[in-house]
């Protein structure tokens, strides 16, 4: 790959990022509708033991929360628009180790019992943009 092919490359992904964060009528979109939420902590490098994540809550059409051990939670946002999470009864991860990092899949399901294989079409895998730390109890005074 050229040089200047590389460069508009990773100019249009920084492009097409930044538009995932705002919707058309101007609210913002994935971790950004919480920027002024106290619950919302730092970026997270990777969430291992992935497979040990036994609930997820407040799902939006590109966020969710886990929860990976007891007290211990994380705001997972996609490369933008996730169908069927906002709906999910059930998840499931593709991670290319046992942590879940950037990069790595997160794959929702309507049915509560996993992948519905009565339905035609396959389950959408979603991009994870970003892991961050999530405190439930933020801000409750």
């Amino acid at each position: 790959m050229t040089p200047k092919l590389t460069i508009f490359l990773a100019g249009a992904a920084a492009v097409l990022a930044a538009a995932c964060t705002t919707a058309v009528d101007g609210e913002p979109k994935g971790a950004a509708a919480f920027a002024d939420d106290p619950r919302l902590g730092e970026p997270v490098d990777r969430l291992c033991f992935a497979r040990q994540i036994h609930g997820f809550g407040q799902t939006t059409d590109r966020t969710i929360v886990v929860e990976a051990s007891v007290n211990e939670h994380y705001l997972i946002e996609t490369a933008g628009y996730c169908p069927d999470l906002d709906w999910a009864q059930s998840i499931s991860f593709d991670a290319f180790s046992s942590c879940l990092s950037r990069g790595d899949s997160l794959i929702p399901y309507t049915s509560i019992f996993g992948p519905d294989h009565s339905d035609l079409r396959p389950p959408r895998e979603c991009l994870i943009r970003e892991i961050y730390a999530w405190d439930p109890e933020a801000g409750e005074d």
